[in-house]
Formats: structure tokens, C-alpha cells, sequence
């Protein structure tokens, strides 16, 4: 007797099978495509507000948050906060939702669902925590730039800054490389994802609220733009004053000031005016206050051609003339620089030169997620201290009154250590 006719019948049956056993899959990729990207900004006080934003593509999706904090009773009632949507930029398939939730308690845990005036089925939500109005004793975030060249770098990276439980991440542009592109608005999907995903603190399950500054990869065209041109990137998030330019401040005890390289608004004139005042307004009453942006000052990785000092640049003698001085004047606790793809950290400087006294720190210069480029042999550059061709993160914990900040790889070596 012939098995051909078996043969042919476990075929059928094997394909039938492995539709059937893949559909679901299928109806989940499907789902999963469709799921809300959750991501948590501030406007405001980070000890009693929270910025819920998420980008999903139903335009008849409501803009609530129900949320309360966690450690009440089963049954305790929630709250609902309502919020707007717009298109993201010009793009008609992906809808951008912000809730801003006012009136929190600070340094408390809040479970929230989206878009439903109702509770999540099955206990199912995710999870904040707001700041401390004090400082406790040991205080933590991130910081870094340059993020995402590809989701395997991305995502180790952003795993190793879930695994540091920081209460934020302060993250100095070059996002998600999307250029402004209507043809890459995919990637900003790709790196909300991974954030989404990833940057969940591993001692409670909380989203990590992020602070950003613009990069030349969020604009249309690099530097000397205007906020025009970076359109996805004002879309995404809802800052301070509605510019790319502003100060956050956290209880009585730590500021951030996040500026703009020339990519959408100019280093001299109104920028420079708005700085001085800042960080005078702040001057012996902030005991921390921490500088922010893409394009650095004194970098490792783009010289002008003839010289390995990349503080020659046109662009980085701007902020040596107009920003470093003031952040001199006003004793600005460290300043974090990014763009150019590798680890560094400068001698103490003031005035422009070495000052191990009263100087002033700049670290960073942007490998979250990138490839790397070559820096300087050690000497070579007369401000930088240390130059590492690594992917990073900085971790700044403040203990006792002092900032310790060490560079992490993704696998979590430490690159280097100061304090």
C-alpha cells in the first residue's frame, strides 16, 4: 500500500496546525502594534505632579487617567484626570495624548490606567512614583544621550538604567534619530517602545519619568533651526514654557537646567539672558543645580581639522563664551554634554582653564546607544581627564551631601568613577 497519500495528509494536517497555533500570535503582534507607548514627562513640581503621555493611533481614544496611590485599601476609590490629544506633527496615523495629574502626594507610589474612565481588568496597570519634596540620603537618577542607532543597543542600555532604580533619567538629545523625517517617524515608536519596556525600576515596578533635551537629530537640517523644523520632537513632549529651553525644579534641593546647542534656538542673545537669571534665581538656594545639552563645549570626537581640540569649534566657542561663564559665576555643580559618541569627563575647569579648587566638571558627551568614535590619546587634549570609545550612562547619587558619579556600559562594568 502506497504512503504517498499519508504523507500528503500529514502535510495538510501540519499547515492546519501551525495556522491554527500561529494565529494567536499573529492577533498578538497585531495587538501589540496597536498597544499605547506610555511616557512619563514633567511640566511642573516633580514632587506633586506627573505628565502621562502616550502616543497610540485612535484619534476617538479618550484622554483620561485613572489613577490612585497604591498603598490604599482594595476598593478605594480613583481618580479620573483628563487631558488633550493632537496629531504627532503632521503625521494623521499616530495620535499624541498628555494628562497632566496635579495635587499628588510626594514620594508616593500611583498605579494609573489610560483612556478609560474605568479600572483596569484584572488589576493590570502600571506605575509612578513622585519625588521627595527633601533629599533623602541617597538620591539617584541618570543621565545620558545619543540614544538609539539600533533596538539591541538601545534596549541593553536602557535594562542597565532599570537596574540602577533612578527616580528620573535626564537625557541630552539625539533620541531617536528621526531627523525630523516624516520617513523615520517609525523610529520614535521603536525608542518610546524601548523605554516603555525597559526603563521600568526594578525595586518597584515604576515607570522612569524622563527629562530631555533637544539633540540636531530631533531637527530637520541639524543646528541654526528653528522649533519648526524639530516638529516631532515639540509634538512629543510637553515642555516648560513651550520651548526647548527651561529649568525644573525639584523640592528644596536640586535644579535642572536643560538648554539648547543652537539646534532650535540661538546659544547668544534671549538663551543667554534667560540662563543668567535662571541660575541667578537659583545662586545659594539650590544646593544642586545641574546644566544639560547636546552639543558640548569641550567634546572628544569632532576637532576642527588640524587639531585634536574639539573646543575649536566654531560652535563649542559659543558655549565657552556665552554659557561657561555663567556656569562659573553661578557655581554650577557639574555640567553634562553629549553628541559625540563617546565617554569623557574634563579636570575641573573654570575661566577656561584648570581649576582644581573651584573648577567645574563636564561629562558625558552622548553614547547611550550608538557606535562609538575615536577619542583623543590621554594628554593629548589639555581639559579632558578621562576618554573612553565606550556606550554609557552616568549614574549621579548624591550621599551626604556630595554627588558620586560613575559611567556605566550596558553590562554594567564601570567605566569610571568620580567624586
Amino acid at each position: 500500500m502506497s504512503v504517498k497519500p499519508f504523507k500528503f495528509g500529514r502535510r495538510i494536517f501540519l499547515l492546519i496546525t501551525s495556522f491554527l497555533l500561529m494565529a494567536p500570535y499573529r492577533a498578538l503582534s497585531r495587538f501589540l502594534a496597536r498597544r499605547p507607548l506610555v511616557y512619563l514627562t514633567w511640566r511642573q513640581d516633580p514632587t506633586s505632579t506627573m505628565v502621562v503621555n502616550w502616543m497610540d493611533n485612535d484619534s476617538r481614544s479618550p484622554d483620561y487617567v485613572m489613577y490612585r496611590q497604591l498603598d490604599l485599601p482594595r476598593g478605594s476609590s480613583w481618580t479620573l484626570a483628563r487631558g488633550f490629544k493632537h496629531n504627532f506633527a503632521d503625521d494623521k496615523k499616530r495620535i499624541i495624548h498628555h494628562v497632566e495629574l496635579r495635587g499628588l502626594n510626594s514620594d508616593t507610589e500611583y498605579i494609573f490606567t489610560i483612556g478609560s474612565k474605568g479600572t483596569a481588568r484584572g488589576g493590570s496597570y502600571l506605575k509612578f512614583r513622585t519625588l521627595p519634596k527633601s533629599i533623602p540620603s541617597d538620591f539617584r537618577f541618570v543621565t545620558g544621550g545619543d540614544m538609539m542607532h539600533d533596538r539591541k543597543k538601545v534596549d541593553a542600555m536602557n535594562q542597565r538604567a532599570a537596574e540602577l532604580n533612578p527616580w528620573f533619567a535626564l537625557l541630552g538629545g539625539d533620541l531617536a534619530y528621526a531627523n525630523a523625517d516624516k520617513k523615520n517617524v517609525s523610529n520614535w515608536e521603536d525608542w518610546l517602545e524601548s523605554w516603555m519596556l525597559n526603563c521600568v525600576r526594578k525595586s518597584d515596578g515604576g515607570l522612569i519619568p524622563m527629562v530631555v533635551a533637544i539633540g540636531n537629530h530631533e531637527v530637520a537640517g541639524g543646528t541654526g533651526k528653528t522649533p519648526k523644523d524639530a516638529k516631532y520632537f515639540y509634538s512629543l513632549f510637553p515642555m516648560p514654557d513651550k520651548r526647548s529651553f527651561y529649568a525644573l525644579d525639584i523640592g528644596n534641593y536640586l535644579s535642572l537646567i536643560l538648554l539648547d546647542s543652537d539646534l532650535t534656538e540661538r546659544i547668544d542673545g534671549e538663551q543667554a539672558i534667560w540662563l543668567e537669571k535662571s541660575l541667578s534665581k537659583r545662586f545659594g538656594k539650590m544646593p544642586f543645580v545641574f546644566a544639560c545639552y547636546h552639543k558640548p563645549a569641550y567634546g572628544t570626537a569632532k576637532p576642527p581639522s588640524g587639531t585634536k581640540d574639539s573646543s575649536k569649534d566654531p560652535l563649542a566657542q559659543k558655549i565657552i563664551k556665552h554659557w561657561c561663564p555663567l556656569f562659573d559665576r553661578y557655581n554650577v555643580t557639574a555640567v553634562f554634554e553629549n553628541d559625540h559618541h563617546t565617554y569623557k569627563r574634563t579636570h575641573p575647569l573654570r575661566g577656561n582653564r584648570i581649576d582644581r579648587d573651584r573648577g567645574i566638571v563636564y561629562l558625558g558627551d552622548g553614547c547611550w546607544g550608538v557606535d562609538t568614535r575615536d577619542v583623543p590619546k590621554p594628554g593629548e587634549v589639555w581639559y579632558l581627564a578621562k576618554a573612553e570609545s565606550k556606550r554609557h550612562l552616568i549614574c549621579v547619587t548624591i550621599r551626604n551631601g556630595k554627588p558620586d558619579y560613575v559611567a556605566y556600559e550596558a553590562d554594567g562594568k564601570v567605566i569610571d568613577r568620580h567624586s
